[in-house]
């Protein structure tokens, strides 16, 4: 129906209208404000807030529902608190938006009245009030907790980290990982820095970002990870966290302990003469470099790592400044870590082995040294000679080498002893075929045992070079005993060797008589019978030797020797048979018989096919 309305009446009605609808919604004419018109009143909705829920760690969740415009567009919404701005992700008056929920931060402890305000075109609506009650706020600090308030260097500590309001509130809103830097430890003397070991298992140093996973406002322990915190400084330490304006306003006060687990020791010196006195001092450490202070009173230790020379074993002096073995239970006294011999009679060690020694000091498997301090002692003055072999059997006639070495009273190289040196070998003697031991000297010349032969030492040691500077030949089989001298030092003990005979090489005489005249001497492999006289007779047997005159024995196959003599002479015996096994010597003998009358000089050779022949000279 159509109905003509004039403009004051108009008026009149809108007003009424007005009054009518109330609050803070809004009406208008969809028709001019004049004429004829049909009239119609539209309003926009205020929102319905339909929950504001205070959350435990300072915010309030604020859901609310959407409203349906009058006409097209699109509704915003922005909320207040308290009649303010609120906090969070919440649209402000600034800045509207078309979300219906929101979250609001940083609210006090306290009750909170919320409105949602919806905006559209040029029209707003605002809801009615609803509080929400904070009892639990933001986290404003951290309290930390520990398993232990006195641990050892290096021992595991459980940490447990709160997140606190300003009530002291546990924040249980204070959820998933966060990056907390720790303080208030310092690293050992060896460098270890203190860690705690992150949510991943890795042990992050202090003053570094480590990743920590809370849970309702408590970040703890689980399998060894989220918090183990180590520290290897002893003493007082104040443990802190932070995470941005975060802190710790009461620290954890740890009181960190040393255990001793290892010695460290110090020479008074490294290269003390051998036999020398050389002082230990012993400190007991844990596994950081701290010194273990409470590692005190007399403790039973036992040392090694030095080695023996001959019958010297090396020894440390204990608290009753008695001399004890290596090896050996040592009583050491300690006073706050620390056994000073400098303080009491223990520590003193005596080394005679010049050699570098790791020197190492346990108690029992408690206390040990992983890595020993080398002590390397030097050897001392030369006071004898000491001979050595390439071999303990050398044959005689061939060479081989001898050492000839200077050592000091214990036994040590005496690396002083250098440069030449004239050394007098004895002891072996001359073979049967009058051939003499000899040993080459440093210019390759072969001097005979008894003569002065120079060898050059090197570092106290005379050892040969080049065929030269102490090559043997001993000729004489069987056992022998060589010694040296340079007129000062001697060898103290005799080198014992045993001369086997060289192989079958000569053929020579055995027994040989003269009816008259001299027989030269040695009579073996060349003899030599004067004045024999005319008609005169000699006798003898043929043998086997090696080249020195050493008599072979079980040549293998019997051996056949003949006899030969220049012309004027006559030879009866001849061959002669030298059997296989036993001493290669004939069972029978030749005999030479000399002219009747005149002078004469004959040479009678005994010869066997593969060796040199012997020769007998007869004269008159």
């Amino acid at each position: 129906m159509r109905r003509r309305v004039s403009a004051p009446l108009a008026v009149v009605v809108l007003v009424v209208f007005m009054t009518a609808i109330g609050g803070n919604a809004f009406a208008y004419f969809s028709g001019p404000g004049s004429g004829l018109a049909e009239g119609k009143v539209t309003s926009l909705p205020a929102p319905v807030i339909s929950a504001a829920t205070a959350g435990a760690n300072g915010t309030v969740t604020l859901t609310w529902g959407a409203v349906t415009p009058p006409g097209s567009g699109t509704v915003s919404y922005y909320v207040t608190r308290d009649g303010g701005k609120p906090a969070g992700n919440c649209p402000t008056a600034e800045a509207p938006t078309a979300v219906v929920t929101c979250k609001d931060e940083s609210v006090s402890i306290a009750e909170h009245s919320y409105r949602v305000v919806a905006k559209w075109n040029n029209w707003t609506a605002t809801s009615a009030v609803k509080t929400a009650k904070v009892t639990i706020g933001e986290a404003v600090k951290f309290t930390i907790a520990g398993s232990t308030t006195t641990p050892a260097t290096g021992a595991a500590v459980n940490l447990t980290i709160t997140a606190k309001d300003v009530n002291n509130a546990t924040v249980t809103g204070y959820t998933g990982s966060h990056s907390l830097v720790f303080a208030g430890a310092e690293s050992s003397p060896n460098g270890d820095a203190p860690t705690v070991v992150n949510s991943a298992g890795t042990a992050t140093a202090f003053g570094a970002a480590t990743a920590l996973t809370f849970t309702s406002g408590v970040a703890s322990v689980s399998s060894s990870k989220n918090g183990v915190l180590k520290i290897y400084e002893p003493g007082p330490a104040s443990i802190s966290a932070s995470e941005g304006t975060l802190t710790t306003p009461t620290p954890l006060g740890l009181n960190v302990s040393v255990t001793a687990t290892r010695f460290v020791l110090k020479a008074a010196a490294t290269t003390p003469a051998a036999g020398a006195a050389d002082d230990l001092t012993i400190t007991a450490q844990d596994n950081y470099g701290n010194l273990a202070t409470t590692y005190t009173g007399s403790k039973s230790l036992t040392f090694s790592g030095a080695g023996t020379i001959g019958t010297n074993v090396p020894t440390v002096t204990n608290s009753s400044g008695t001399a004890i073995a290596f090896g050996s239970a040592t009583t050491i006294e300690f006073s706050a870590g620390v056994a000073d011999p400098a303080l009491t009679a223990a520590g003193t060690a005596v080394l005679y082995k010049a050699e570098a020694s790791a020197v190492k000091v346990a108690e029992g498997t408690t206390v040990t040294m992983p890595t020993g301090l080398t002590i390397t002692p030097t050897p001392g003055a030369a006071t004898k000679l000491v001979l050595t072999a390439s071999t303990a059997t050398p044959t005689a006639g061939s060479t081989f080498n001898f050492t000839t070495t200077a050592q000091d009273v214990y036994g040590n190289t005496a690396t002083s002893y250098t440069g030449s040196k004239n050394i007098t070998f004895s002891g072996a003697v001359a073979s049967p075929s009058g051939a003499l031991p000899t040993v080459v000297n440093s210019a390759g010349t072969a001097v005979n045992f008894g003569s002065a032969t120079a060898l050059t030492f090197t570092s106290g040691v005379a050892a040969v070079s080049s065929a030269k500077n102490g090559v043997g030949k001993l000729t004489k089989a069987g056992a022998t005993s060589v010694t040296a001298s340079d007129g000062t030092l001697t060898t103290a003990a005799a080198l014992a060797l045993t001369v086997s005979v060289g192989a079958a090489n000569r053929v020579g005489v055995s027994g040989l008589t003269a009816s008259a005249g001299s027989i030269g001497s040695p009579c073996l492999l060349t003899c030599a019978v004067t004045a024999l006289g005319n008609a005169g007779t000699i006798k003898a047997k043929a043998v086997i030797t090696d080249s020195s005159g050493n008599l072979i024995t079980n040549v293998g196959a019997a051996k056949t020797v003949t006899i030969t003599v220049t012309t004027g002479g006559t030879i009866a015996g001849s061959p002669l048979s030298i059997p296989a096994s036993g001493s290669a010597v004939s069972g029978t003998e030749f005999t030479y018989t000399a002219p009747a009358s005149g002078s004469f000089t004959h040479t009678i050779t005994l010869a066997s096919s593969g060796y040199t022949s012997g020769t007998v000279t007869a004269s008159k």
